[in-house]
């Protein structure tokens, strides 16, 4: 796996590097991660009351040009006692593409909510919410997509849709690695879709609100090899941010998410629900506090 992966970065490096020598040189960084944490949750005893130092982690990103119109981005990261690991690794066509359109194609935190394509080491928190983790799972909304998206003509209003064909990972979690037919033969999950449509605007001088709506279809479980059983996992999502000085800043989000599975035996559906939101205070150029629920 660690060749494969080492692999797969060093030839989009390369790729961008072999254009940039004409132009500009990639942008890469190094992001580490480090916690400190403490909570009274019972189902976690070993950690309970007690000061824990979480096994450190890290994000090597390299973006940058293959031409005027292409973009390429790659992230590899390691958390803790894992093997490194492709996060990301696309291309954007950015311009050329009738009416406005770009393009991102390859392997990518899903544009689902406004939260899923953040990296975690930029949350304002140390978890994934609750909702996101038993929707998702613990590495949230990821998979291998071809997603289109255009500007819709809305006024002053900023306004987005987006539209994708997935892979069909992204429900199926540590199920991916298990499943085989009678035969021993790989069983290939039907692809999947994704939707979002977003807009923000300005509220005042020095606010802004956003909204948006996301939608993902895809395979959640495959009982037998004639048997695909598949899920909607829809989503709406606000953000409200006052921004009065350069280093000032309140912003509060939040999201509620449903999914619908289908029964494994034919019978009614099974749904479930979720919800949080989040506030952050930053009042310095460097310090931030806040909270989430």
């Amino acid at each position: 796996m660690w060749k494969q992966t080492a692999l797969a970065f060093c030839m989009i490096a390369t790729a961008i590097s072999a254009v940039a020598q004409t132009r500009l040189n990639p942008d890469i960084s190094v992001v580490g991660d480090f916690e400190m944490f403490s909570h009274n949750d019972t189902s976690r005893a070993w950690e309970r009351n007690r000061l824990n130092l979480s096994s450190p982690g890290a994000e090597l990103f390299v973006t940058g040009y293959l031409n005027p119109y292409v973009r390429a981005s790659g992230d590899i990261s390691w958390h803790g006692e894992e093997k490194a690991n492709i996060e990301e690794l696309y291309i954007v066509v950015l311009r050329g593409l009738p009416l406005g359109m770009n393009i991102r194609a390859g392997q990518q935190l899903l544009e689902f909510g406004r939260l899923n394509p953040v990296h975690d080491h930029a949350w304002s928190f140390i978890e994934r919410p609750l909702p996101h983790v038993a929707f998702f799972g613990d590495e949230g909304a990821n998979d291998v997509a071809v997603r289109a998206s255009v500007l819709l003509p809305t006024g002053e209003a900023y306004t987005e849709l987006m539209g994708g064909v997935l892979k069909g990972d992204v429900l199926l979690g540590d199920k991916q690695n298990e499943l085989i037919d009678a035969d021993g033969q790989p069983i290939r999950p039907e692809l999947g879709a994704l939707g979002r449509l977003t807009t923000s605007l300005a509220v005042a001088d020095a606010a802004e609100l956003a909204l948006g709506a996301s939608v993902i279809n895809a395979v959640y479980d495959v009982p037998d090899s004639s048997t695909q059983l598949r899920a909607w996992v829809g989503g709406i999502d606000f953000k409200y941010k006052y921004k009065p000085s350069r280093y000032t800043t309140l912003q509060v989000e939040g999201e509620g998410l449903v999914r619908s599975d289908e029964a494994p035996d034919g019978g009614d559906r099974i749904t479930s629900y979720g919800a949080y939101s989040y506030i952050d205070y930053r009042f310095q150029q460097r310090y931030n506090i806040g909270g989430i629920m």
